[in-house]
């Protein structure tokens, strides 16, 4: 799979989910949140972000390749990892992404959001 990890989201995450066998892009720093959801587009990536804008409009109408919207503790790496491991168990392919919205939970839960 092809993510795209907003630059609220832990650095650790990019070599966890590259071990994984995944592309993992980063967007240049301190661009708006307008510009990295167009660059998701652009390069066809899944959205990990911790920024709850991406949960309204006008980013939920527009057609995006999935959202992850990570609500586990920022500093907690492990506990995100967790999480994304067990969410990936059952979205294991990218078209199960496309046009969703989930949020994951501390909990290690996913909620389908949209």
């Amino acid at each position: 799979m092809k993510f795209l990890l907003d630059e609220n989201v832990h650095n650790g995450l990019v070599s966890f989910l590259r071990g994984l066998g995944n592309e993992v892009l980063q967007p240049p720093k301190g661009i708006k949140n307008g510009k990295v959801f167009a660059f998701a587009q652009k390069e066809s990536c899944i959205l990990l972000t911790r920024d709850n804008d991406f949960l309204n409009e006008p980013f939920i109408t527009m057609k995006h390749e999935g959202i992850i919207f990570l609500r586990v503790h920022p500093k907690d790496i492990e506990a995100q990892k967790r999480a994304l491991t067990k969410l990936l168990i059952f979205f294991t392919e990218p078209d199960k992404f496309k046009h969703k919205i989930i949020r994951l939970s501390p909990n290690e839960e996913y909620e389908l959001v949209k």
